[in-house]
């Protein structure tokens, strides 16, 4: 019940998930030593690092034979 949103479809190869994985810890990291610190430009470079890492999530690319064996498998009976 906890995954109730996750995708029931087959796993998809994701280029840059280490990439998002990363800047979002860097922004998160950075945005908590900013809010301790008090100190506002590194707070807003934590906002850059969490804004790239959620840009990254519409540069995803699929694989090209995934999307042609989806079509194979919706129009077989």
């Amino acid at each position: 019940m906890l995954f109730i949103f996750a995708s029931r479809s087959r796993p998809r190869e994701d280029r840059y998930l280490h990439a998002r994985v990363a800047l979002m810890c860097v922004g998160a990291g950075l945005g908590l030593a900013g809010m301790l610190l008090d100190i506002g430009w590194l707070i807003w470079i934590a906002l850059a690092a969490l804004l790239a890492g959620l840009a990254l999530r519409h540069l995803r690319t699929r694989d090209p034979r995934a999307d042609e064996e989806g079509v194979d498998q919706a129009s077989a009976p």
